[in-house]
């Protein structure tokens, strides 16, 4: 017994377990996947739980590493390789996916036996002047499939405005009116093709204004048909002033968007009545934490688990103006890659109209499937663990369908760098990805989950941090505090301690004398009066007061 003793270690001499060793030791026993899947992506797998502390005091997660920025394909590497900080690539990196995946409606993935198309939506949040609208250069990629959509939506309109001056003047020559004036009169040929009055065409964009109500949304929504919508939002602010106005709620259209859910709106005016049978959208939004918190008010909200988030830290280094040189090289490389991005989608143009099943979509391995099912259940399994108040398995099942879009665009961009050309790039219909790219694209999920949890733990936070009501205390309460004799100065300093300002404390004093429940012997110094029982007249049902507490 005695020897045993000696051999064991002081228990302050026992060394002490860091938080990033604990850390390390449940990533290695209840996440072993993510050690495995960031092998090569990331050196070393914590990295992607890093976090930092701004200059606002705010705790966010740190950039992406640089060695998953040189995993990309060319489209989203080259324009990100222009900005020199890191934060602001990350940011730029979860807005570019949706704005590239907008640009290929006719592409399908599967998830729990449905087809999907592309649409993902993205909210960056940071503070004022700290680079998030940046975001519009990136939303500028499809700026040349817009023009095209909005050149023929204007054509469409200008044949029908024809179409119908012709039916305008056929109705009349029918009608008898324009038997006199030969310049009314129309061809013969024409009479059997304009005998139907010609309906009007529904304009069509590619890019959502950022302003407007929430019946034209509906309304371009559904004259968009089978395509995606894309919509940039620069500022959250304007969507909830919107909500407050005559723009009406458009919640419902971004709850819709996720899984791409049916939309119905119908109006009195106009005979109105819109259904949508998919609702496809992607979104690109920036905002202020105060702007988000009015968008998504509590984390029960719905629309909370719809995004992928990226948190910018404050930072208050001015950066330097934009030289020519910089400007030029910006516009040539921006300028290179819209115009491939709108070939990939001109390319895909001839699918329009098809059936879903004849659609271009990814195609995945029974053994990446086992991995991505085992890597989700591990990922949940171990964020419940380490964050068990952030409520976030809905956040995870929903990045699913969005791991899926990811690795068709980042497919799709494969296959045209190799070939270089959007020429024949959809000839074979089903893509694959590598085991590269899967385990790169599931790394870059369990950062999107730190982000979201990041700003879980900040609208919690500010739920917190929330005033509490105001307990109202009645003059007679505050009688009931008092001793029998006090100054103003006892008065002020027991209603301080309930809560009750030096202003209502006067108030309540003077009420207190006008109904004679104190006296006031000298300035500044009062007495309670001793409340004697009633004594009733017999006539008069009065009663008087006698008798003081001094």
């Amino acid at each position: 017994m005695e020897n045993n003793l000696q051999t064991q270690e002081p228990n302050n001499l026992q060394p002490q377990m860091t938080y990033g060793d604990m850390l390390r030791e449940t990533v290695q026993e209840e996440f072993p996947l993510l050690g495995e899947v960031t092998r090569g992506v990331v050196d070393d797998p914590l990295a992607l739980m890093n976090a930092q502390v701004d200059e606002e005091g705010v705790t966010v997660p740190c950039a992406l590493p640089e060695t998953m920025m040189k995993h990309l394909p060319r489209m989203m590497s080259e324009p990100l390789s222009l900005y020199e900080d890191a934060d602001v690539r990350t940011m730029l990196l979860m807005a570019m996916i949706p704005t590239i995946g907008s640009a290929m409606s006719n592409v399908r993935v599967r998830h729990e036996r449905r087809l999907y198309s592309l649409g993902m939506m993205n909210v960056c949040v940071g503070p004022s002047a700290s680079g998030k609208g940046a975001v519009g250069d990136v939303a500028g990629l499809v700026d040349g499939i817009n023009d095209i959509i909005c050149r023929e939506s204007a054509q469409a309109m200008a044949d029908y405005r024809k179409r119908h001056n012709r039916y305008d003047r056929l109705k009349k020559q029918l009608d008898g009116v324009a038997k006199r004036d030969i310049t009314q009169l129309v061809d013969i040929n024409d009479i059997a093709v304009e005998a139907d009055e010609p309906e009007a065409p529904l304009r069509r964009m590619h890019k959502l204004p950022s302003k407007t109500t929430a019946a034209n949304y509906h309304r371009l929504l559904y004259a968009n048909g089978a395509n995606i919508s894309y919509l940039h939002i620069p500022e959250l602010a304007e969507i909830n002033a919107a909500n407050r106005t005559a723009f009406g709620d458009f919640k419902y259209m971004m709850l819709a968007a996720q899984n791409e859910e049916p939309l119905h709106t119908a109006r009195k005016t106009d005979d109105e009545d819109y259904r949508i049978e998919h609702t496809r959208l992607a979104l690109t939004a920036t905002g202020t934490m105060s702007s988000v918190r009015d968008f998504i008010p509590n984390l029960e909200d719905g629309l909370s688990t719809r995004f992928l988030y990226h948190n910018l830290p404050a930072k208050s280094a001015v950066r330097d103006e934009m030289d020519e040189a910089m400007a030029e090289t910006f516009n040539d490389v921006y300028g290179h890659h819209r115009g491939a991005l709108t070939e990939i989608w001109q390319a895909l143009r001839p699918f329009d109209g098809k059936p879903e099943e004849e659609l271009p979509r990814l195609m995945l391995g029974d053994g990446q499937h086992r991995l991505i099912n085992d890597y989700y259940r591990q990922m949940v399994a171990f964020v419940a663990l380490t964050q068990p108040d952030r409520d976030l398995r809905a956040p995870i099942l929903r990045t699913r369908l969005n791991l899926y879009r990811m690795l068709m665009v980042i497919a799709v961009l494969r296959r045209h760098e190799a070939l270089g050309t959007a020429e024949g790039l959809f000839e074979e219909r089903l893509f694959t990805t590598t085991e590269e790219d899967l385990r790169w694209a599931l790394a870059y999920i369990f950062y999107c989950v730190m982000q979201t949890s990041a700003l879980y733990n900040r609208l919690r936070r500010e739920e917190r941090e929330e005033p509490a009501k105001r307990v109202y205390i009645s003059a007679l309460a505050f009688f009931q505090m008092l001793p029998g004799q006090f100054a103003t100065a006892t008065a002020n300093a027991v209603g301080e301690e309930a809560g009750i300002k030096e202003r209502a404390v006067g108030m309540h004093l003077r009420t207190l004398i006008a109904k004679g429940y104190i006296t006031r012997i000298r300035k500044g110094v009062y007495c309670k009066v001793r409340r004697v029982a009633r004594k009733y007249s017999l006539t008069a049902q009065s009663f008087r007061t006698e008798g003081l507490a001094c």
